[in-house]
């Protein structure tokens, strides 16, 4: 019968970050099955509501495995209760396995990417990560990328608002303790200078660049953009990651409102694919001064591994709660 798994019964999950590690191997292994030939088709698209907001949802399959949903609002900033699903589906008969709550997962639908691309393209021994933005997402980026960066000594953030860059620099000096020195950045400039890795984990409007200075960066450093927030640092030389050629195809795809306007652009020929550096096929970089601008702006499989991977987790614990909506 299909298990529903509710916000209580995944608390756990959601604060162990220990656990993150399987997730992170779970959306790597994912990124090279899609590559070596694995198909996937996904519909992604946006509604207007009644009430300004607007309704998300991606649905995947994959040829190898499950599919899933995941429903979710796009322009709430609040917590709003019961309004974040994932469902998990039988890939052969469409049945449903189970009812998933993401209020305290959605965001690793790209932090968790996120990290096995620092994984594998970040400069060696890199010791300081910036983060961009300071709300669900930068601190998700946080939680992740950490588990990938066994070397990080210096974790620098900045946002738009004092406010919120100083809170979320005070709450991270409370969870990260001596193992990391946490300072907050007064400017973008600032926050980027020297460091090994860039996480543009504020919401930008797509194209936007996250570092309006490209110089500012220094060579060898490792971009991560989920909107195309490194553009001008790929005019400037830098090079084009992304997790493989083989994206999802697009079944249906479109947002009532902006949020992602047109159809996403083929992916360069040139582009380095994730997936080839993971297999060893070809290195992330040629010289130490090699910068890389590592895009996630595209509809991808994440959902799938993702919620496999909460699923997998409530089977070893033995929660949820099991039921028959059909009986």
């Amino acid at each position: 019968m299909p298990l529903l798994l509710s916000r209580s019964d995944l608390s756990r999950l959601a604060t162990d970050d220990d656990e993150l590690d399987s997730a992170i191997d779970a959306v790597e292994t994912s990124v090279t099955q899609c590559h070596s030939g694995d198909r996937a088709q996904t519909v992604f698209a946006g509604l207007d509501l009644a009430n300004g907001d607007e309704l998300a949802a991606q649905l995947v399959s994959l040829a190898s495995g499950p599919a899933t949903l995941r429903v979710f609002p796009n322009r709430v900033k609040e917590a709003r209760p019961n309004a974040s699903l994932g469902v998990q589906l039988d890939g052969t008969t469409g049945a449903v396995d189970s009812l998933i709550s993401l209020d305290d997962f959605n965001a690793l639908r790209t932090s968790v990417p996120a990290a096995v691309g620092v994984r594998h393209l970040a400069p060696a021994d890199a010791a300081t990560l910036t983060v961009l933005g300071s709300g669900v997402q930068a601190r998700s980026h946080v939680r992740t990328i950490r588990r990938v960066m066994p070397g990080l000594r210096h974790l620098k953030v900045w946002s738009p608002t004092r406010e919120s860059r100083t809170a979320f620099g005070a709450g991270l000096r409370t969870r990260l303790g001596d193992d990391v020195h946490v300072s907050v950045a007064a400017s973008i400039d600032e926050a980027v200078a020297g460091a090994d890795v860039i996480t543009a984990a504020g919401r930008y409007s797509f194209g936007e660049s996250a570092v309006p200075d490209p110089e500012a960066v220094r060579p060898g450093a490792l971009l991560i953009s989920m909107t195309g927030a490194g553009g001008n640092l790929l005019k400037r030389g830098a090079r084009l990651a992304v997790p493989t050629t083989r994206r999802p195809e697009l079944v249906a795809f479109g947002f009532a409102s902006d949020f992602i306007g047109d159809t996403p652009p083929p992916v360069p020929a040139d582009a380095l694919q994730l997936a080839d550096v993971i297999t060893g096929k070809v290195p992330a970089r040629s010289s130490r001064t090699d910068t890389i601008v590592f895009e996630l702006a595209m509809p991808f499989q994440w959902d799938v591994p993702i919620l496999a991977w909460i699923r997998a987790w409530a089977d070893k614990q033995r929660v949820g709660t099991a039921f028959n909506f059909s009986g």
